[in-house]
């Protein structure tokens, strides 16, 4: 049996005011840029397109960005853990998406445009597949990428 991850609260995200309950006054200034926001290009390569296969070891369900951690073996054999961003809770949520929907230890396979950074681990989502078990087939990971960005979860099927 799985056990569902704690969801991250887009509230708690916040700024701290020192008032308790009182949000910050850029908080509530209609048209102000959002604190620590930034333009997808200044980070991620949207040049590339790379997929990676994994598996969900947190599901962090939040605006402005909701983020996936994923374990992902390398070429060497290695596990890393990617950072992936992917839409904000609100649009997920209209999408059908919810808080829940990966937990730690769901197989997937994700497209997405690669961090400038090789190091640092990051991608920026378009689309997120659950796979079955078993290896994916390398058509299969391409028609990942090929489709338009969606903020679904789709199901990949095994011959």
């Amino acid at each position: 049996m799985k056990s569902t991850l704690p969801v991250l609260i887009a509230a708690s995200l916040l700024p701290a005011t020192g008032m308790p309950g009182r949000p910050a006054p850029e908080m509530l200034a209609p048209g102000a840029p959002a604190a620590g926001h930034h333009a997808i290009g200044e980070i991620y390569d949207e040049e590339q397109t790379i997929v990676l296969d994994g598996e969900v070891e947190a599901f962090l369900f939040g605006n402005p960005h909701s983020v996936l951690h994923v374990r992902v073996p390398d070429d060497r054999g290695l596990t890393r853990t990617w950072a992936v961003e992917w839409r904000a809770a609100d649009r997920l949520s209209r999408a059908g998406v919810r808080g829940d929907a990966l937990a730690r230890g769901d197989a997937v396979i994700l497209c997405g445009h690669p961090g400038r950074d090789p190091g640092a681990y990051r991608l920026y989502l378009l689309n997120v597949a659950r796979r079955p078990s078993g290896p994916a087939e390398p058509a299969t990971r391409a028609a990942l990428c090929e489709r338009e960005s969606s903020p679904e979860i789709a199901t990949l099927s095994q011959r």
